[in-house]
């Protein structure tokens, strides 16, 4: 869907009390709706490799950094820890994933990606990054850079808040 050019754009002279804004204006309706297309994304991957979404987003991550704290893969993936100790323990039933102490006497864990992981992962990966890439690649360069840029941003002042 793109925008009707000819109507104003909502964000372009914006109240500092937001009271030009409706619902519809927030930048969090936005976010949500396009993020609510993006999890379809992962489902026709994830499935065909008999993984749920949860499942399949801490896998990838963890198959990344081959070896990650459990506290970071939280930050990392965006998942709450709860989450993310019971996906953790699915992927260790399923022998994707091993979780070890990351140092003697220490209680916290690292999450460390499995032979029969990394296949997995390798088998979803190239049409997870088809998906994504043909998604970026319907902006032009300057485009997606600027989106980028200004994805970081906002990440920035979303961090400074919490």
């Amino acid at each position: 869907m793109t925008r009707d050019t000819s109507a104003p754009c909502p964000w372009e002279h914006i109240e500092p009390d937001g009271s030009n804004l409706t619902v519809e204006d927030f930048l969090s309706v936005h976010i949500v709706r396009i993020a609510a297309h993006l999890k379809s994304f992962p489902a026709v991957y994830a499935r065909g490799i008999g993984l749920t979404l949860p499942q399949w987003r801490l896998l990838s991550t963890v198959a990344h950094h081959k070896s990650i704290p459990l506290k970071q893969l939280a930050e990392v993936s965006a998942s709450d820890k709860a989450l993310v100790s019971r996906t953790v323990k699915e992927l260790v039933q399923k022998d994707l994933v091993k979780t070890a102490s990351m140092k003697s006497g220490d209680r916290s864990l690292a999450c460390n990606i499995t032979p029969m992981g990394k296949k997995l992962v390798d088998t979803a990966m190239p049409l997870a990054r088809m998906f994504h890439a043909r998604l970026l690649l319907s902006l032009d360069t300057e485009d997606r850079v600027r989106l980028y840029d200004i994805l970081q941003k906002l990440q920035a002042v979303c961090t400074e808040q919490d």
